[in-house]
């Protein structure tokens, strides 16, 4: 797939690479809450360094990739979670604690909670463009044209992936578009109109993902949810443009 920069990021992602961090912090404090040590003590700082190391690793290396928005982010997240949950579990098994089984349940859900919501966010079209590099894009099997308005000026594109909050648009031209722009799209013989905001591009700026914004019905155009619902009853989907 096309790699993207992400020029704007959500509150799922720095959500999510604090909670690893405080994922991290319950490990490092049950071990000390075992031990009957203080967590604030400079010896087990130090002792800790060398007892944690191949869990602190995975962790640093997840919180960067779900920053980068890399494709593996989500696996990244998983493995480093499961990886602090299969230490505490281990620190269960040598001496039990009903505290610490308590915040392990939390821990839990609270990580299976954020995992969908991460999940659910990777996923969504303005952070997918659904094409590679060296795809050949000439024909598709489904070409919808479409308009990028700003300012004063215009950018011819085609509609490459969509859902019911964004959708990415390959352009016509190399352009970095501001961050509020306009789509308009023709299609079956009317114009639907939607405000939106780039929130991530291409390296090579041919590809631009936009979020919608939501705004008040006008009853004298269509916008986005219209152009959506139309698509979907005639069987379009962005799996057809591959």
């Amino acid at each position: 797939m096309e790699q993207l920069k992400v020029r704007k990021k959500e509150n799922i992602v720095f959500n999510v690479i604090l909670y690893m961090g405080l994922a991290f912090l319950f490990l490092y404090l049950q071990y000390a809450y075992r031990h009957h040590l203080s967590p604030f003590s400079i010896v087990y700082l130090r002792k800790s360094a060398g007892l944690f190391w191949y869990v602190a690793a995975p962790v640093i290396v997840a919180c960067i990739m779900v920053w980068r928005h890399h494709r593996f982010g989500l696996l990244a997240y998983n493995l480093s979670i499961l990886l602090v949950g299969f230490k505490v579990v281990e620190g269960l098994f040598i001496e039990f604690n009903k505290i610490i089984v308590i915040a392990l349940f939390f821990f839990a859900v609270i990580s299976y909670f954020l995992y969908q919501l991460l999940a659910y966010y990777l996923n969504l079209a303005s952070l997918n463009a659904n094409y590679a590099p060296s795809d050949l894009f000439e024909p598709l099997l489904t070409k919808i044209n479409c308009k990028v308005k700003f300012a004063e000026e215009t950018v011819e594109g085609y509609l490459t992936n969509w859902d019911e909050e964004g959708c990415f648009v390959k352009l016509a031209e190399a352009k970095r578009l501001p961050s509020e722009i306009k789509i308009v799209i023709n299609f079956q013989d009317r114009e639907f109109n939607q405000d939106g905001e780039v929130v991530a591009e291409t390296l090579d700026l041919n590809g631009v993902g936009i979020k919608f914004k939501l705004i008040r019905k006008d009853l004298n155009s269509f916008n986005w949810s219209e152009f959506s619902e139309l698509v979907h009853e005639l069987g379009f989907k962005p799996e057809r443009l591959r």
